[in-house]
């Protein structure tokens, strides 16, 4: 767990950091609700990490866990970009509300946390 939360606060500055840069550099402006972005980043950052470094400790036993770690998170994660990526385009173009984008997001941070808070133990002490 400690892992995971120093990741999402790297994570979490570079998004600070980075965010206002391509809002200016892209001249982006919301026609949605601005203010929900940060649910999102919160949201979509927090799915990255914990899949991220639960996959992490899980490959690092594996001989090719360069290999591994891909072609275990990409599948995991695709649900997560997917809403992400919605949830923007929604807030950006103010077209749809991104209520169950984001709704699916927090679900999905919900499940993944606990089954991988469940499954971390044993993912540490196998041999």
């Amino acid at each position: 767990l400690a892992k995971t939360i120093g990741n999402f606060m790297f994570v979490s500055v570079l998004e600070a950091v980075m965010t206002p840069l391509f809002i200016v550099f892209y001249s982006l402006r919301a026609l949605g609700p601005g203010w929900q972005l940060i649910p999102v980043a919160t949201l979509g950052t927090w799915a990255l990490v914990v899949n991220g470094t639960f996959f992490a400790a899980m490959s690092i036993r594996t001989r090719s866990r360069e290999i591994m770690l891909p072609l275990l998170l990409f599948p995991i994660s695709i649900p997560a970009l997917l809403a992400m990526v919605e949830a923007t385009t929604s807030i950006l173009t103010g077209e749809n509300p991104a209520k169950f984008w984001i709704v699916l997001l927090a679900v999905y941070d919900v499940v993944f946390t606990t089954v991988c808070l469940l499954l971390f133990e044993t993912i540490l002490n196998a041999e």
